[in-house]
């Protein structure tokens, strides 16, 4: 007969596997729901905050995207007066060291609604040690950032239709004056009549007989014109010289033109020569004399 006192192996067993059970559910609570592993040393660092904007504890902790630690605990402190939190990190010790006492880190999240975490923007001093603080620095972006920007624009948009209801501005003075309204449509009006006239005249030129089509066109018929243009700027230079040298006193005609005294001795001596001639026409003995012997 068998001793009730006695344990039985498969009893041993069952106690072996339960005690087991209990240790791996206890680590998988740990390290699953604390974010972190029981098997690695951590370096613990801190920093103050007036925000974490729902930061909580066992989010992670990182460089440059890469996870280096979580957040393993957050309590409210009192300093100089003021009401801080206190963020405690834990940092694995296999990239502790490149988180420098000068540090600086933020909150951000993940995606606009995701969860928070902890960026750390490494410097140049010495590596942290445990327990140093380092310094936060305001979150950039996130959803109080597009809250806040919202409230700005939809405040901007407001004080604009106010502006435009009341008048203001040359949007609010085109709905609100009729006269203004229909001196822009008529300005819209000339502006297509401009244009209609302007396509119209594209059209005649690119499809007419016209002399300026055939200045486009013709290669030869502009190089005739253009060839005219320039006889006529070759006679026109010409007859500037000519006028030049009619206004300067150089030269016979200069000298007509410039100088009284000897316009009227030419004058004196064509009357004299004239008179001259009416005599010899009148009186040809006086002059000529015809003898045989």
């Amino acid at each position: 007969m068998r001793n009730p006192n006695t344990l039985k192996w498969s009893d041993l067993k069952t106690g072996i596997f339960f005690v087991i059970g209990l240790g791996l559910a206890a680590y998988l609570g740990l390290v699953v729901g604390k974010n972190s592993s029981l098997f690695k040393s951590q370096t613990t660092i801190r920093m103050l905050a007036t925000d974490v904007e729902s930061l909580a504890e066992n989010n992670f902790v990182s460089v440059s995207g890469k996870k280096i630690g979580t957040v393993s605990d957050l309590h409210f402190v009192e300093q100089n007066d003021s009401l801080y939190i206190e963020i405690e990190m834990k940092l694995q010790n296999d990239y502790a060291p490149i988180v420098t006492k000068d540090s600086r880190a933020s909150i951000k999240s993940l995606g606009i609604l995701g969860d928070k975490y902890i960026d750390i923007t490494t410097g140049s001093g010495k590596p942290v040690e445990n327990g140093d603080f380092i310094t936060i620095q305001p979150a950039e972006g996130g959803i109080a950032s597009l809250t806040d920007n919202a409230g700005k624009t939809l405040a901007q948009i407001n004080t604009l239709l106010d502006d435009i209801n009341n008048g203001k501005g040359p949007l609010g003075r085109l709905i609100g004056s009729e006269e203004m309204a229909n001196e822009l449509q008529q300005s819209i009006t000339n502006l297509q009549t401009v244009s209609e006239k302007l396509s119209g005249f594209s059209h005649e030129l690119n499809n007419g007989n016209g002399l300026l089509q055939q200045m486009i066109s013709d290669e030869e018929f502009a190089t005739g014109i253009k060839g005219t243009f320039e006889n006529i700027s070759t006679l026109a230079t010409r007859t500037d010289s000519l006028i030049q040298k009619l206004n300067s006193t150089e030269g016979t005609i200069g000298q007509l033109h410039s100088n009284p005294e000897l316009y009227t001795n030419l004058n004196q001596s064509l009357q004299a020569l004239d008179s001259l001639l009416v005599d010899l026409r009148d009186n040809p003995n006086r002059y000529v004399q015809f003898s045989l012997f």
